[in-house]
């Protein structure tokens, strides 16, 4: 027992300054479960996480009631990438030592990053009341808070991380998402400027270059597009190709490097430019140059995908998205191309997936709460609506054309009247989940489990030839239109103006594939659809004004 003693004390003394050998040769000849549990120490700071895991097990196994072995499990979950596992190994720490701050705070971030933030919230808090001056509980507190809505709340937990003189980007950033949900724009653009000077990564530059073109300054957005670093170069054009400019977006391809123009996604880039400016053979071209150079990246897939159905290719379309169809099946996006490759091809398993009459459905919602009339509750629901629209034009990535957006979840703001509206949506969903039924042999309703949570819900605003270009809800199960108000020109029907359309993808195919049904959108009407159903709205007309309120639910 003194022999391993010693060996367990000089692997530990070599792990301590860094000689993992040294430390792994003096440990694996040592049969006890203090020296497995060193080795899934050194086997962490290796990064062989698997290996980790194991000489972890091994030492859990023979001491079962040591509450240090499942918290670092937990860790090397964490840094493994499974949130899922790591909650497994820290509740299991805590139930041999309740509320030891090391594992509670493990349980708080495995919470954060599965997005489960109402349970994180009073995790995080039982963290402060043991170390209220820790920075990552502070830290993932503010993060649970912004996301459930706690705007305020977050916004002032930034702050003091900044007070103390936690002046990283990463604060900067989170404080900047806080303001912008909040309508407070300029301080939010201010939060990210901060944030990119001192750390240009590219979720930054996204969420930067998008807050800069809704909050209508052009300037500071092409300002910040030219003065990218070089490995944000490509990501750069994407974003102008995504403001609508796809001709300049293509001529600012041109002056990239010739290593970037040559990459699997600068080609792929380019080739859905070439789609936004409706020319096929040469987006088939740059895809698949693209594909050749890397077949695993969803984004190249993505662009050869809707290249092949520009030409005609349905069979080539499904080829490539099989292995991403077969891995995700209940992916929304590569079903909407599974759908799309269908029925350019004329295959009748289109109208299987597809069925317009069955899983389109219009329904009047029901008066919320405290309100006489629907009319009553759209005046003053659209009213509570204006607040929460902070900036001015649509973002960058979505389908919204001439209109703005609301910048938070409705679900979790707290004014009452757009709570009346959730809660008041709960009827026509339970309608349309048992109206659609649980068959087994269809990707929607096989996920019908009768129980919904709600994965979004938002405002927009169309004005004078605003629309929506079609689209999908990759988020999302079922996806819906709800009309607060709508202009007289969508009431008369006159071109169709305001009305949704479904079926019609935002690519020329070949062949061609036109809308397959229209809904006369009203004051007062949802509706609701498959996610993963091609949708959008036709123009209205200079003048006109047009307010619904979507959202996304997926099953429970």
């Amino acid at each position: 027992m003194i022999g391993a003693e010693a060996a367990i004390a000089k692997g530990y003394a070599a792990y301590q300054r860094g000689d993992l050998e040294g430390a792994r040769a003096a440990l694996t000849p040592v049969s006890h479960p203090q020296a497995w549990h060193l080795l899934g120490l050194v086997e962490r700071k290796a990064g062989r996480f698997v290996d980790a895991l194991r000489w972890l097990a091994k030492a859990e196994s023979a001491d079962r009631q040591n509450p240090e072995i499942p918290n670092n499990q937990g860790r090397v979950a964490m840094d493994a990438g499974d949130p899922f596992a790591a909650e497994r190994f820290f509740r299991r720490s805590l139930s041999l030592r309740p509320n030891w701050e090391p594992p509670l705070s493990g349980l708080g971030r495995s919470l954060n990053d599965q997005k489960r933030w109402d349970e994180a919230g009073p995790v995080w808090r039982e963290v402060l009341k043991q170390n209220p001056d820790d920075p990552g509980a502070r830290y993932g507190a503010a993060m649970a808070d912004l996301e459930i809505g706690k705007l305020d709340v977050a916004e002032a937990g930034y702050t003091a991380l900044l007070d103390a003189g936690i002046r990283d980007a990463a604060v900067y950033f989170m404080r900047g998402r806080a303001r912008l949900e909040a309508s407070k724009i300029e301080q939010g653009l201010e939060d990210l400027q901060t944030a990119w000077a001192s750390r240009p990564e590219p979720h930054v530059l996204k969420n930067l270059a998008n807050s800069l073109w809704m909050a209508g300054d052009r300037l500071a957005f092409d300002k910040l597009l030219r003065s990218v670093p070089d490995d944000l170069a490509i990501m750069a054009v994407d974003l102008i190709g995504q403001s609508g400019d796809f001709q300049g977006a293509l001529e600012a391809w041109e002056h990239l490097s010739s290593h970037h123009r040559a990459s699997a996604h600068g080609l792929a880039v380019k080739a859905i430019l070439h789609r936004d400016l409706s020319q096929g053979d040469q987006s088939v071209e740059a895809a698949e140059a693209a594909y050749a150079l890397a077949q695993s990246d969803p984004f190249i897939v993505d662009a050869l995908a809707c290249a092949r159905l520009m030409v005609g290719d349905g069979a080539g379309t499904l080829a490539a998205i099989k292995p991403w169809r077969d891995a995700k099946p209940n992916s929304q996006h590569w079903l909407s191309y599974e759908t799309t490759a269908l029925r350019v091809m004329g295959d009748p398993r289109y109208d299987h997936l597809v069925q317009m009459d069955n899983h389109v459905r219009a329904y009047e919602l029901p008066v919320p709460e405290g309100f006489s009339s629907i009319q009553s509750f759209n005046d003053a629901f659209v009213e509570a609506l204006e607040p929460v629209r902070g900036f001015t034009t649509h973002p960058l990535d979505q389908s919204l054309r001439l209109g703005a957006q609301t910048s938070r979840d409705l679900a979790k703001t707290p004014d009452p009247v757009i709570q009346a509206y959730i809660k008041a949506l709960d009827r026509p969903i339970r309608a349309y989940m048992a109206d659609i039924g649980k068959g087994v042999d269809h990707p929607l309703t096989i996920r019908n489990s009768g129980e919904y949570r709600f994965n979004g819900c938002w405002s927009v605003k169309l004005t004078g030839g605003g629309r929506h270009v079609n689209h999908i809800h990759s988020e999302g199960w079922i996806s819906s239109a709800y009309y607060a108000s709508v202009p007289a020109e969508t009431q008369s029907g006159e071109g169709k103006a305001g009305w949704i359309k479904f079926g019609e993808p935002p690519f020329v195919t070949a062949p061609e594939a036109p809308p397959q049904k229209w809904i006369q959108p009203e004051a007062g009407l949802l509706v609701l659809f498959p996610s993963y159903l091609w949708h959008g709205t036709e123009p209205i007309s200079e003048g006109s004004t047009r307010i619904t309120a979507p959202f996304d639910v997926v099953p429970v």
